[in-house]
């Protein structure tokens, strides 16, 4: 039983639909050369307004080609475990605003790291039909998610494998849960996300993030005055 309060028909419906639109995530690499990695983040200002901001990466320089910003209204509310439906039109329009291009897409968010396998990067690489990688720090309460106590390779006893069930469905490395969003192994989606490493925090993810708090932080400053 799904034990959700919002309220209780909507939720069994979304959670039958992201059930649903799992079986459509494809766990597999149909790029060839990857060059250009955008992170994508939302940052909230008052109530359901927000900021969406967008950078892409180049990845083996790690130089910012491109970023985008948008103040968005989110229209529904937060549920845990609906994050995609809360945050999903307000990152693929800022997403679909880039004058460049790019390969993969790093959204703040589980991919199928989830309970019902359909989580917000999940969501976003669906519909922007895209390679997508989920990045998270908190795994979603009550999935019933173990992490192991095995390194997922030899000699990097930092990176563990997640299981839900009896499936991989993620690692846990540096602090991130990293999971397939869309049409990428989770072979490919580490090793993207080690390359990209700087920091702690994956580069497209931090530049995403900074930019989103800096608006943010303008938007209230301009409304204070």
């Amino acid at each position: 039983m799904i034990d959700f309060q919002y309220p209780y028909d909507l939720n069994i419906n979304l959670a039958n639909l992201q059930v649903e639109l799992s079986n459509k995530v494809i766990p597999e690499d149909v790029t060839g050369v990857t060059d250009k990695i955008v992170g994508v983040d939302v940052s909230f200002s008052r109530k359901d307004r927000a900021v969406a901001a967008a950078v892409i990466i180049r990845l083996k320089s790690l130089e910012i080609i491109e970023k985008v910003t948008r103040e968005v209204e989110l229209s529904f509310p937060y549920v845990s475990g609906f994050l995609g439906f809360r945050e999903v039109e307000a990152m693929v329009s800022v997403l679909s605003e880039f004058k460049s291009s790019f390969d993969v897409i790093m959204a703040n968010g589980h991919g199928i790291l989830h309970p019902r396998g359909f989580g917000l990067a999940s969501h976003v690489g669906l519909v922007m039909d895209m390679p997508t990688i989920g990045l998270a720090k908190r795994l979603i309460p009550g999935n019933y998610i173990k992490r192991d106590t095995s390194p997922s390779n030899k000699g990097n006893s930092s990176i563990h494998l997640v299981v839900l069930g009896e499936k991989i469905a993620g690692t846990y490395v540096n602090g991130y849960y990293v999971s397939v969003g869309h049409k990428i192994t989770l072979h490919s989606a580490l090793k993207l996300v080690k390359k990209v490493s700087y920091y702690k925090t994956p580069e497209p993810i931090r530049q995403a993030h900074i930019l989103a708090t800096q608006v943010f932080k303008d938007i209230l400053k301009s409304k204070s005055v």
